[in-house]
């Protein structure tokens, strides 16, 4: 049978079919409005095929209704960087890990990137590409993909997000729904979405902790004796109002603003209450206020979590009623909520599955569509379209003037990450992909030697061999180090604190594995160490999700990149920076502290602002002093020299507008261009400065920012937003390139003094 499904799928890439019909059924009246066919399907549905219906389990979603032709479905499908598919054909395309995306600071980037995963996740449902490794079909078209805050540098997670800033994350949620949501149709606004987005995880989850292991026979999860009993299954986020108001619930907003057809809400409790069991959050919040009008899904086993872990509700089933009562749609991994959800609960289950299936009748799955296109049309361009991502997020650190290398160099490649395809990716990454290794790339601009033995990440003989290096016949050395976003060694998360020797010696970051510091593993400073004692330049690229602390290396290099996980084309991409084929323009996503950042800051403490009572630094870079951060958020090199220049003011009433030139010196060789960041700084207060706007410019361009009322409010202890009246001061870039200061009255906005260069 799989034979002849992979013949049907090599057929459907040079040929389109026709996709089939609904059936006689009424709801599959397209003249009928929307709420009525789904009141028509919903109303023929048992309360016990209800319950099926809102049990997903997570490889093989909720089952068909065969006599209602109905076909399964699977809410539950990752694509934070591309479609999660795992030896499965055709091939998805893998982008840079969302992080590292971010860095570009790109909104066209975020949205195109969107529409590829969207166009390649709707070819996999409508032929039913099936998934190699995992079971079952591939069956579903709601998105998932990770929009919380990167609060602190050691969350595994982070990697998944857009990184600390509220505004960034929020810019990037929107405009990779708006991305994946393009509609079928492209002509066509009214033609169904091409698949889902989803953002996860709803609010305020940003910790790992653990181990945990779940009982497959009663469907809940126990800690485990002798190790920590606090996990991302129990742990209680307390999260202050303003918090809450000024960072956590931003790209939530956004997500639910921008139309997303779901959201997944998290595992840990917020101020006490379990995010899926949290009325205020789901109902008043996402749904009442924000406007959002899709399915909320749980994480895996979170409503059993609720019950076993957290002891939100006195029975099962009693909890199981009060997920549905908050708001929550569909439960992942449903032996807990099969087993406990019943009939009694009707009204409850029928709004819920009308939330489900108004997802998939506005997905277009009950319509007459045209016809499947080909994979070949499917994915035009992705992997160019790869390779532009990852050019863009990476970001130069340093250039003690000795980038760009020359082309054709004799170049020594060390390191562990050297000959790494997978390890480029990050975690929730598709494999096989089109991957192309740093070393691979790099052949084909260098003269390369693999020199030296092969090093693992945390080897145990790494020291040894690194001990035994000799000087190589090069005329420049590149060391690839890093960290690795998944162990596929240990595929269960939640027992990595335990079982994985990555995750317990600091090498892994990812799903149910913290970092216990933001060190450059110390086998990795002395293959550094190591090659500057031979007088050659030395170039460091850093492959890693969060922040590494190299503050300790960086005297001893010439030059510096972070990657991020750039993707299949990270080597590609790394080959063409370092040869000056293309110009870095990333800027970082996230601030890299200094190590004794850390030992202020516990990991679960989620206040952002500082606290001079406890001396407690705060978190990002809207309220971290300087003497913390090695580099800024915002930060990044290029090869290329821009000059800044304002142009002209306009003050009218409450608003305030400015025109800034960008425009490349004399001299620049590259093509490419620049991302401008804004920043406001307030007359005071633990706010030191936020994100205002930013804008990708490619050559010489002039740049609007006109800035509103809401940009000059702040949020007071209570959440409340409030305008702060007196000397603003606007800034581009960081470090700053230039500066303006503007008064803010309670009636109007005004320019103040000259313009000032820095």
């Amino acid at each position: 049978a799989q034979e002849a499904f992979f013949e049907l799928e090599a057929a459907s890439r040079t040929s389109r079919r026709e996709r089939p019909p609904c059936g006689d059924f009424p709801w599959c009246d397209t003249k009928l409005p929307l709420e009525q066919r789904v009141d028509l399907l919903v109303k023929e549905l048992t309360p016990e095929e209800k319950i099926l219906q809102l049990s997903n389990d997570l490889f093989g979603g909720v089952p068909a209704v065969e006599r209602l032709g109905l076909s399964s479905y699977n809410y539950i499908r990752e694509a934070a960087h591309g479609v999660l598919q795992r030896g499965g054909k055709p091939e998805a395309t893998s982008f840079p890990q969302v992080v590292a995306m971010a860095a570009s600071f790109n909104r066209s980037l975020f949205r195109r990137v969107g529409e590829a995963v969207g166009r390649e996740a709707r070819f996999m449902q409508d032929v039913g590409v099936m998934w190699g490794d995992y079971k079952g079909r591939y069956g579903g078209l709601v998105l998932q993909f990770n929009i919380n805050l990167f609060r602190d540098p050691r969350w595994g997670r982070g990697q998944e997000t857009p990184g600390e800033s509220p505004e960034l994350s929020a810019a990037f949620a929107e405009e990779y729904v708006k991305g994946i949501q393009t509609p079928i149709d492209g002509a066509n606004s009214d033609s169904p979405p091409q698949a889902g987005a989803s953002c996860k995880h709803y609010a305020a989850y940003s910790f790992e902790g653990g181990p945990t292991l779940l009982n497959r026979t009663t469907s809940m999860r126990q800690t485990l004796p002798g190790q920590s009993n606090i996990s991302r299954h129990n742990e209680n986020a307390i999260v202050s109002a303003r918090d809450f108001a000024e960072s956590y619930s931003v790209p939530w907003e956004a997500c639910a603003k921008a139309k997303a057809l779901g959201v997944m809400c998290a595992y840990n409790q917020v101020n006490g209450v379990p995010s899926c069991g949290n009325k205020r959050l789901l109902r008043s919040l996402l749904r009442d206020t924000w406007g959002f009008d899709g399915v909320v899904v749980t994480d895996c086993d979170s409503v059993s979590d609720m019950y076993a872990l957290q002891n939100f509700k006195s029975t099962p089933s009693a909890t199981v009623e009060a997920a549905l009562d908050a708001g929550t749609d569909v439960a992942c991994s449903p032996g807990f909520f099969k087993r406990y959800a019943t009939p009694e609960m009707d009204a409850l289950l029928t709004e819920a599955v009308k939330d489900a299936m108004r997802v998939r009748f506005r997905l277009g799955e009950f319509d007459v569509l045209p016809p499947y296109p080909t994979w070949a049309e499917s994915s035009a361009g992705h992997a160019e379209l790869a390779l532009e991502a990852s050019l863009q997020s990476a970001v130069l650190l340093k250039n003690a003037g000795r980038l760009p290398l020359q082309k054709g160099l004799r170049l020594a490649v060390l390191g562990p990450l050297r000959n790494a395809t997978q390890g480029l990716l990050g975690n929730y990454q598709a494999w096989p992909v089109q991957a192309t290794s740093p070393l691979e790339a790099l052949g084909r601009v260098a003269q390369v030697a693999a020199h030296g033995p092969e090093l693992t990440l945390c080897g145990a003989r790494n020291a040894e061999l690194v001990a035994q290096l000799s000087k190589p016949e090069a005329e420049a050395v590149l060391i690839l180090a890093g960290l690795t976003g998944d162990d596929h060694e240990v595929q269960d998360p939640d027992l990595r604190p335990r079982d994985s020797h990555l995750c317990k010696a600091g090498c892994l970051e990812g799903e149910g594995c913290d970092r216990p510091n933001i060190a450059l593993p110390a086998d990795q400073e002395a293959l550094v160490r190591k090659a500057a004692s031979w007088g050659l330049p030395v170039v460091l690229a850093v492959v890693s999700g969060g922040a590494l602390d190299l503050s300790s290396v960086e005297p001893l290099v010439d030059g510096i990149f972070w990657l991020g996980y750039p993707g299949q084309a990270g080597g590609l991409a790394l080959a063409q920076l370092l040869v000056g084929e293309a110009s870095p323009s990333g800027r970082l996503s996230q601030t890299f502290y200094r190590s004794e950042y850390l030992e202020h800051v516990p990991l679960s403490d989620y206040s952002f602002p500082a606290r001079a009572a406890d001396k407690y630094p705060g978190r990002g870079y809207r309220f971290v002093e300087d003497s913390f951060i090695h580099y800024p958020f915002g930060f990044g090199l290029s090869y290329d020299q821009f000059q800044y220049e304002w142009l002209s003011e306009e003050a009218s009433g409450r608003s305030c507008s400015v025109r800034l030139r960008v425009a490349k010196e004399s001299g620049s060789t590259s093509s490419g261009g620049t991302s401008v960041l804004f920043f406001l700084r307030p007359p005071a207060g633990p706010l030191l400065k936020r994100l205002a706007h930013f804008e990708r410019v490619e050559g010489d361009r002039e740049v609007k920012l006109t800035l509103e009322p809401k940009h000059f409010e702040v949020v007071d202890d209570e959440g409340n937003f409030q305008l702060v009246t007196g000397r603003w001061t606007l800034e581009v870039n960081a470090p700053a390139d230039l500066s303006r200061d503007l008064v803010v009255t309670p009636s109007s906005c005004e320019w103040t003094g000259r313009f000032l260069a820095i």
